[in-house]
């Protein structure tokens, strides 16, 4: 946790993505701009981009819903809604400065568990949302398999939807042994106990505490998850239809954008194009999937609308679907982690301040 919560490895993270972003930017400008890409940002519909804007807004409220369903006091306590909006948030930022997404889960944790959420009960909220997700995106993308003829996507693109696929196939094989069989944990937990042999061998004493304090969170995270399982079944039925309300809602944005540039374009075809393109950027290596993001969206729209403009619709695509999310996410997770430090501060404080006064 401290090192996602590093300052320096902060900045570092955003750095990293604005420079991939905008290099993506810059290869879409100099292949894709035409003297139609004047006329695609002329044609630009105030209604729709207001619609658009409405459909980022509907996305934060689905999240942080998503989030707060699990929390029925029957055994969490209730945790305010705009809370789980918060930690969505700052899921979206430290997903979109860390490689291949790594700091969104432990970025949700740390906001979750900062509004008195026991760890292993916020693990297994994220937990079971993450595999609603795998679900959804492994069923659609077989959807567009046989629903759709060979060509809906670029042959470039064939090796990243492959990779995506084996990704999406193996987290999915493991969540779901996780899931059904609670029990499993141990193994992951005998394994993990294993390395701290190798990582602590001289300091015996920290490797004991360190793992004392992770059993114990494992047996409380089974004693979650078979609860949900359980006797909360229908949380978990409700955790997928909201994750498929959520991603519709984010490949509509894609079809409103096209509909604010003033090109009539086959619904369905955008839906199909954009399962491929949430599929191809969900486990992407890159911070955010920049670079990969803004390219891939090219390459998929050039089936579909005018070479001019492809360049509009990867930016305005990226701005509503990403980048306000990220930007609004970056300054509710720096104001948390500020007042984070402060307290942190405080306490070192007063610390201090005992042991000077039983000192002297």
């Amino acid at each position: 946790m401290d090192l996602i919560f590093d300052r320096k490895h902060i900045l570092r993270g955003v750095r990293i993505f604005v420079l991939l972003t905008v290099v993506g930017f810059a290869a879409i400008f100099y292949f894709t701009t035409t003297r139609e890409s004047l006329k695609a940002l002329q044609s630009l519909k105030v209604d729709f981009m207001l619609l658009a804007l409405f459909l980022v807004l509907a996305d934060l409220i689905l999240c942080g819903l998503r989030i707060y369903i699990f929390f029925t006091k029957e055994i969490m306590k209730k945790v305010r809604f705009l809370d789980c909006v918060k930690a969505n948030l700052t899921n979206y930022f430290l997903s979109a400065i860390t490689p291949a997404s790594t700091g969104g889960g432990p970025g949700q944790l740390y906001s979750l568990t900062r509004r008195g959420v026991p760890l292993s009960g916020a693990v297994s909220v994220t937990m079971i949302n993450f595999f609603s997700t795998l679900l959804f995106f492994l069923l659609t993308y077989v959807l567009v398999f046989f629903l759709t003829q060979q060509g809906v996507f670029a042959k470039g693109l064939t090796y990243l939807v492959r990779f995506s696929f084996l990704a999406f196939s193996a987290a999915f094989l493991a969540m779901t042994i996780m899931l059904i069989k609670p029990k499993s944990l141990h193994v992951l937990f005998r394994i993990f106990s294993f390395f701290t042999k190798i990582i602590w061998r001289k300091n015996i004493e920290k490797r004991k505490q360190l793992l004392e304090k992770i059993e114990d969170q494992v047996v409380q995270l089974r004693f979650y998850l078979q609860h949900f399982f359980h006797k909360q079944k229908q949380t978990l039925l409700l955790s997928f239809l909201l994750t498929v309300v959520i991603y519709v809602n984010k490949y509509l944005m894609a079809y409103v954008i096209l509909k604010g540039l003033g090109l009539n374009v086959d619904f369905l075809q955008v839906m199909y194009l954009q399962i491929i393109q949430f599929f191809i950027i969900y486990f992407s290596p890159t911070p955010g999937a920049s670079g990969i993001a803004e390219v891939s969206s090219v390459s998929l729209m050039a089936t579909l609308i005018p070479k001019g403009y492809l360049p509009v619709f990867a930016i305005l695509w990226r701005i509503f679907s990403d980048h306000l999310g990220v930007a609004l996410g970056g300054w509710v997770t720096l104001k948390d982690l500020n007042q984070h430090f402060r307290e942190k501060q405080e306490k070192l404080d007063d610390v201090t301040k005992e042991t000077q006064l039983t000192g002297s």
